[in-house]
Order: structure tokens, then C-alpha cells, then sequence
């Protein structure tokens, strides 16, 4: 495996396109609105950024995938100037209006799909000497791990669930004859390709998690549809849509549903000016 060979066969599959895809995580938007800001003295993921560098008023953060902005905000407490893009408007909302109601100032919201970011015209080429990409899909490719890398001026962080099990999700699809494989198993071994290739000497840390989600069953009958067609790149058969319907319906209570995941989260830590064979 080389670079060339990397960058050829990494691609991620077309999807239903962006309209879609902010479509499908403006609908979470409340959902994500509803998590509280984390603590760095008590959250995994600060806890593992605050073991590298101290974030002051001189750091510069991006944060990719930024959801409703909890990352960011608890990053602004201490960090001079963060930014935080999301493919979801409704996300960037919920972001906006948190920075808003807890008077942080020096945070920047925007929405944006991060495939097709001109990091250039942005002037963020180099500039951030954090950045990183927490439980999202918008670094998946051999061209976005790219972008992401340009950006930094410093330390990188890709956090990634794998071996996960939703317990709805995964029923579903399982009663619609659909083998629910949505994670793509190259993602983790891909990521690391590049680093190492590229020089770097990438930092491997696994853990497990448990968490809840509740939503309408609608949301979550939306939800299976749009995750298993975005992974079979087509629409789903009218029967197949059907028992995704069937089952969801039956596992709510007053039209909800309460779903338990489980997973193993990745974090990959690199630092681009620790780079072999060059100074």
C-alpha cells in the first residue's frame, strides 16, 4: 500500500447528497441540543486533549462535524478563538443559540459540508493548532482526513465508533432482511494508513461505551431508512421500508422510542509537526 494507491481506493460511496444528509441530522438537531456541555475534568475526550496541549488564548480549535456545538463551547472556555462547521443548519442553530444563552464570544458557528470546504479560500490552511473530528461522518475519505490534516498547525484528533450495536437500528434492519452492516470496516486501518504513511506516528486509544437515545418513531423510522440507503447507496424496496415501519412501531411507547447503543470508541491522536524525516 502507497499514498497513490490510498487515495485512489478511498473513496467515500456517493450518497443521497447533502440536501439529504442535513436534512436527516437537521431532525436530530433537538435531540443533540438537549446534551449538556462537557466538563474537561470529567469527560474522556477533553481529559485526552488537555494530556497534550492546555488550551489558551493564543489556541486556535476547529472543530469538524461540530454537532450542536458542545465540543466547541466547552473548548471556548479556555481557547482563544474556536470555530465549528456541520453539514446541518438546524445543528448550527442549536450551536448558535447555546454560544448566545451561555455569553461565549469567541466561538463561530458555520454550516458547511466538510467534502466540499475550500480550506484556501477560508484561510484555515495551517491555521488551527487544534483540530479535530468527534463522532462524526464528515471525515470518511482519504480526501477529507486530507483537508483536515492541512488545517492544522498542531494536534489532531479523529474519534470514530466502532463494532457499534444500536438496539432498534440494528432490529429493523434485521426484520426488513437487511444485513445492517453500516459502519465501514476499513475506516480505522485506513485512517491510520494515511498517518503513517505520511510520516506521522499515530496514537491508538479504545475504549467501550453505552449510551441512550429517544426520539419519535417517525424520526427513528426516517432515521433506518436514511442510514441503510446512504450505506446500499439506493433506496429502499417499498417492502423493506415497510417492515422498518412495522417494527419500530411496535417498539414504541406513545409514539417514542428508547434505544441502547453500544460501541468501541476510537481516538486517533497525531501531532503534524512530529512528522519522521522532517524537520
Amino acid at each position: 500500500m502507497d499514498l497513490e494507491r490510498l487515495k485512489r481506493e478511498w473513496i467515500q460511496p456517493a450518497n443521497r447528497g447533502e440536501d439529504t444528509d442535513a436534512g436527516m441530522w437537521d431532525s436530530r438537531a433537538g435531540e443533540f441540543a438537549k446534551k449538556p456541555i462537557p466538563d474537561r475534568r470529567e469527560n474522556l475526550f477533553l481529559k485526552y486533549i488537555w494530556q497534550r496541549l492546555q488550551p489558551g488564548p493564543e489556541t486556535k480549535v476547529l472543530d469538524i462535524g461540530c454537532g450542536a456545538g458542545q465540543y466547541s463551547l466547552a473548548l471556548a472556555q479556555t481557547a482563544g478563538q474556536v470555530t465549528g462547521t456541520d453539514v446541518s443548519p438546524k445543528m448550527i442553530e442549536a450551536a448558535r443559540r447555546s454560544a448566545a444563552e451561555t455569553g461565549t464570544g469567541n466561538v463561530e458557528f458555520m454550516t458547511l459540508d466538510w467534502a466540499d470546504a475550500d480550506i484556501d479560500n477560508l484561510g484555515w490552511r495551517g491555521k488551527y493548532d487544534l483540530v479535530f473530528a468527534h463522532m462524526t461522518p464528515a471525515v470518511c475519505d482519504y480526501h477529507t482526513l486530507e483537508m483536515m490534516n492541512s488545517c492544522a498547525a498542531g494536534h489532531c484528533f479523529i474519534v470514530k465508533p466502532v463494532r457499534r450495536r444500536d438496539s432498534v437500528l440494528d432490529g429493523a434492519l434485521k426484520a426488513a432482511g437487511l444485513d445492517g452492516r453500516r459502519h465501514r470496516n476499513d475506516m480505522i486501518p485506513n485512517i491510520f494508513a494515511y498517518l503513517w504513511l505520511n510520516g506521522y506516528t499515530p496514537e491508538i486509544i479504545a475504549g467501550d461505551a453505552e449510551w441512550t437515545s429517544e426520539r419519535s418513531a417517525r424520526d427513528m423510522i426516517d432515521w433506518c431508512i436514511f442510514r441503510q440507503s446512504s450505506n446500499r447507496c439506493r433506496e429502499l424496496s417499498a417492502q423493506e421500508k415497510a417492515a422498518i415501519d412495522d417494527y419500530i412501531m411496535d417498539k414504541s411507547i406513545d409514539g417514542v422510542v428508547t434505544e441502547e447503543i453500544s460501541a468501541q470508541i476510537v481516538t486517533i491522536y497525531w501531532n503534524v509537526k512530529e512528522r519522521y524525516g522532517h524537520e
